[in-house]
């Protein structure tokens, strides 16, 4: 195996470029991807609306019998604190069989099977039946508005013709005593940022005061943390649950099928347990709270906290949907206790999803997938490929 499509060690590498997102620097590594497939005899171009931060977009020409195909990841990550780490963070170290290190699995793992997979693609005897294209963009976790974002609004002739994209989410194995799972996934939230205010009464710290912001904080986030929105049973995620229950023994079946029953989904969901918790979010819009602002001085009482919430929307919902649910709950509260207090003052649709599948057709496209991938040599005996929500 050549060095360049060894993916752990291509892995390592990417790694080893800090492009923890705010400020991003994936310059370097982007220009690595590149010298790695031109080396290869492999055509790479660079779109940039920042010049400091390109995305790289490469072709393997196929034969023209099928349509292009697309695979796409980004290299920018999220930060990393290193005291948090067992290992630093950006060393790469290969420990027990295991890469160790920030965008191992979001998502520079991803990107070095794909370049591997195009460096494999271009060095074979026969061509591939249609056109392969690489895009590697930046960006991704802070808004994608140097990255995909800008890809598809200014570049959308790259991807004419393309039919199926592959990237991060699905494709993994799920066990389930003897019975593995794998998802592909064909839908995804979309990212909706919120701001909610809560005011109360200002005054000096040591005096105290009755109704404060901070107080009416604390319960606005226990509210959140402690109650779901409504059960949304949407196309992509009965097909799913459909697909799985058809191969569980009866009792599990019955409690699956029993999720698809809006009625019934928290109820089932609940007696899950640690399965319920990482199911819940394909049923439910979300609203976690990742930032909060407030305070001038530590011995002045704040007359205001601002409170940032990072949305998520099932395919065929809206942001305005989203913030009505928070709101209702916030309204529930308030009817209870006055002193709740707490505005919901904006929200918007913001993160790298450019499209998503329209609930009509979700269906159709994860059983044309799942047919498709059915036709691959796997033990039906053993395995089953559902249609997945990220």
């Amino acid at each position: 195996m050549i060095p360049e499509t060894d993916s752990v060690e291509l892995l390592r590498r990417l790694i080893r470029f800090d492009t923890s997102n705010p400020p991003g620097n994936e310059r370097a590594c982007i220009e690595c991807v590149g010298g790695l497939l031109t080396r290869a005899g492999i055509e790479c171009r660079y779109l940039a609306s920042d010049p400091g931060r390109p995305n790289l977009f490469a072709r393997v020409p196929g034969r023209g019998d099928s349509p292009p195909l697309l695979v796409y990841g980004h290299v920018d990550v999220v930060p990393a604190d290193p005291e948090e780490w067992t290992h630093p963070p950006f060393d790469a170290r290969l420990v027990d069989g295991e890469v160790w290190g920030r965008g191992a699995l979001d998502m520079k793992g991803g990107v070095a099977m794909l370049m591997s997979t195009v460096l494999r693609v271009a060095s074979a005897e026969t061509r591939p039946p249609g056109d392969v294209l690489l895009a590697l963009a930046v960006d991704e976790e802070a808004g994608s508005r140097a990255g995909m974002k800008y890809l598809v609004e200014e570049h959308a002739h790259l991807f004419s013709g393309v039919r199926y994209a592959l990237s991060e989410g699905g494709g993994f194995t799920q066990w389930h005593s003897e019975l593995r799972f794998v998802p592909i996934s064909v839908a995804e939230k979309q990212r909706c940022l919120i701001r909610a205010a809560v005011r109360g009464p200002s005054g000096h710290a040591a005096s105290g005061v009755t109704g404060s912001a901070s107080g009416r904080l604390g319960r606005l986030l226990s509210r959140l943390a402690s109650r779901r929105l409504p059960v949304h049973v949407t196309p992509v995620v009965r097909t799913m649950i459909e697909a799985m229950a058809r191969s569980l023994p009866l009792h599990e079946r019955i409690a699956a099928r029993g999720l698809l029953t809006p009625a019934l989904t928290d109820p089932v969901l609940a007696v899950l347990g640690a399965d319920g918790r990482l199911l819940a979010p394909f049923f439910h819009n979300t609203a976690t709270p990742t930032l909060v602002h407030g305070g001038v001085a530590t011995n002045v009482i704040p007359a205001e906290f601002s409170l940032d919430l990072d949305g998520r929307v099932l395919p065929g919902s809206t942001p305005a949907k989203l913030i009505a649910e928070i709101d209702a709950l916030v309204q529930i509260a308030q009817a209870r206790d006055d002193t709740f207090g707490a505005r919901i003052t904006g929200g918007g649709f913001g993160g790298s999803i450019v499209a998503i599948a329209r609930a009509g057709s979700a269906r159709r496209a994860a059983l044309e997938i799942v047919s498709a991938y059915d036709r691959l040599a796997f033990d039906s005996r053993a395995t089953v490929l559902v249609p997945y929500r990220v």
